[in-house]
């Protein structure tokens, strides 16, 4: 039989290939029946907290009554008002990080003048938390709106700014001196090697970042709002609807699983020489 250019037979090359998908498969199938033990397991446990006198687990609602919150809760106008406005919330204040951030991020990694400039007053401002700044954001901004996406804009921000500049500033310098002694100019260094090399680190950033971001949404609307799903469980702790609240815990964590599940899928689509086949 004819050798591939490889050195194997086309035959074994196809087995192998058949043996990684049937590992890859198998693996997942792992992971899924894990995930569902786990969280099957949590279930059980929370349910006859209760009724075991489980300590702390005993003091909130069962999924039983949970479950029965959740059927009242989605059937409300407010819960998916609440959904919306949260989510356009989010969607703002972090797309408006990612315009600033990543930018900054890449101008500081690469320019040193950039970097002495700005870097003081990053490191001044960003430890300061986000939550601290939603009094000043009321005074400062005009409508309590703006407030709550000044807020997501901040806990995205400076995730994103300093995972860029890390990415960008730990390139191998190897690269960058082949890519010049072969002809290259600096746009092609930019958008041939710093960039690329940079986007996973920008990826990374930005999953957390909307992670953050939803922390503090919640967290913004609970003072300085008037609605959304921060708001709306605040409101539900005030008049002792504890299943409520838990729902809406348990809509923020998905919410949060889904933006970061779908930043990491576009993150895996941009950078196609890390996907494993």
């Amino acid at each position: 039989m004819k050798q591939s250019s490889h050195g194997g037979s086309p035959a074994r090359e196809l087995t192998t290939w058949f043996q990684l998908r049937r590992w890859l498969k198998a693996r997942w199938n792992l992971n899924l029946l894990l995930g569902v033990i786990s969280l099957t397991t949590l279930a059980a446990v929370w349910e006859l907290g209760k009724p075991l006198g489980i300590p702390l687990i005993s003091n909130v609602p069962p999924p039983s009554e949970v479950i029965v919150a959740a059927q009242d809760l989605l059937t409300s106008e407010q819960y998916w008002q609440g959904w919306y406005l949260s989510l356009q919330r989010i969607t703002i204040g972090f797309i408006i990080a990612q315009i600033i951030g990543i930018p900054l991020g890449l101008a500081m990694a690469i320019n040193r003048m950039t970097f002495d400039t700005t870097f003081p007053v990053i490191e001044i401002l960003r430890p300061i938390p986000p939550v601290a700044w939603i009094p000043i954001s009321i005074v400062f901004w005009p409508t309590r709106e703006m407030s709550v996406i000044f807020i997501v804009f901040l806990g995205a921000f400076w995730i994103v700014l300093l995972n860029t500049i890390g990415g960008a500033s730990h390139i191998d310098p190897s690269y960058k001196r082949a890519a010049l002694s072969l002809g290259s100019r600096p746009n092609d260094l930019f958008w041939k090697i710093i960039l690329p090399a940079t986007i996973p680190s920008i990826v990374t950033g930005m999953a957390v970042g909307m992670g953050i971001s939803w922390e503090m949404v919640v967290a913004s609307e609970m003072i300085a709002g008037d609605t959304g799903l921060g708001y709306l469980l605040w409101l539900s702790f005030q008049i002792n609807a504890i299943g409520h609240v838990i729902v809406c815990m348990i809509s923020i964590g998905i919410a949060g699983y889904c933006s970061s599940a779908i930043i990491r899928a576009a993150g895996e689509w941009a950078t196609p020489w890390r996907r494993l086949f």
